[in-house]
């Protein structure tokens, strides 16, 4: 399993993914900056980490998942790549299972690329106007606490994410999926049901501590029942 892991991670120096991997969250934090600077009246630092960890969580974080599981499926998808490796001797669920734990991985890297990049935007925008912008101390343990808990309930939206491009032979179902499920997310925020809503789970770390609570059940619960799922289903069509 560790080598499948090495392997993968060596493909992905050819691939667009280590490009999107730090574009996404560079982008993020070059728009949170440049909202900054556009503000007339200084901003709280610990609200100016929740609103930036929001947009995150409602768009960035679930695009990126969708992007990203492409991507990854595509490296075998487009070349065929699949017949070969299917064909070794030995468990072939376990080169889903390494799509999975390196998705998991680059959104990983992300989510701290992400906390470093608010911290930057804030710190710098506020050094520019000469500690007028943000008031009080930078939450950068609240920051990073946040995005974790963010990272690990993102982790059943990327699960189906992964699955649907692993099981289509084009990307045009997960892209579909991803965009319908991000724009869902978006127009039923507040719903009571959010809490079940795989592609609204991240973005319920910002709510109250019982509903926080309640979505990181659901989206560990739900990997829990849905990997060997995944892992059983996809080994079965690799047969056929």
């Amino acid at each position: 399993m560790i080598t499948v892991l090495a392997v993968e991670l060596l493909r992905l120096r050819r691939s667009l993914t280590l490009g999107l991997v730090i574009a996404a969250p560079l982008s993020l934090s070059v728009l949170a900056f440049v909202i900054l600077m556009d503000r007339d009246k200084s901003l709280p630092w610990r609200m100016f980490a929740d609103g930036t960890a929001a947009i995150w969580a409602y768009l960035m974080l679930p695009m990126a998942a969708t992007a990203l599981s492409v991507l990854l499926a595509q490296v075998e998808q487009a070349a065929r790549g699949w017949d070969h490796l299917l064909a070794l001797p030995g468990w072939r669920g376990r080169f889903f299972l390494a799509k999975l734990l390196i998705l998991l991985l680059l959104l990983a890297a992300m989510s701290v690329l992400m906390v470093a990049g608010m911290a930057a935007a804030g710190s710098v925008a506020d050094a520019i106007t000469g500690g007028k912008m943000l008031s009080g101390e930078a939450p950068l343990g609240h920051l990073a606490a946040l995005i974790a808990r963010m990272w690990v309930a993102g982790g059943l939206l990327a699960l189906l994410q992964l699955w649907l491009a692993l099981r289509a032979r084009s990307f045009v179902p997960p892209l579909v999926l991803g965009i319908g499920g991000t724009l869902i997310g978006v127009v039923t925020a507040s719903a009571r049901q959010g809490v079940y809503i795989p592609w609204l789970l991240p973005v319920n770390m910002l709510s109250s501590p019982d509903r926080a609570q309640q979505a990181l059940v659901t989206a560990i619960l739900g990997m829990a029942v849905l990997v060997p799922i995944m892992l059983i289903d996809l080994s079965a069509r690799a047969r056929r």
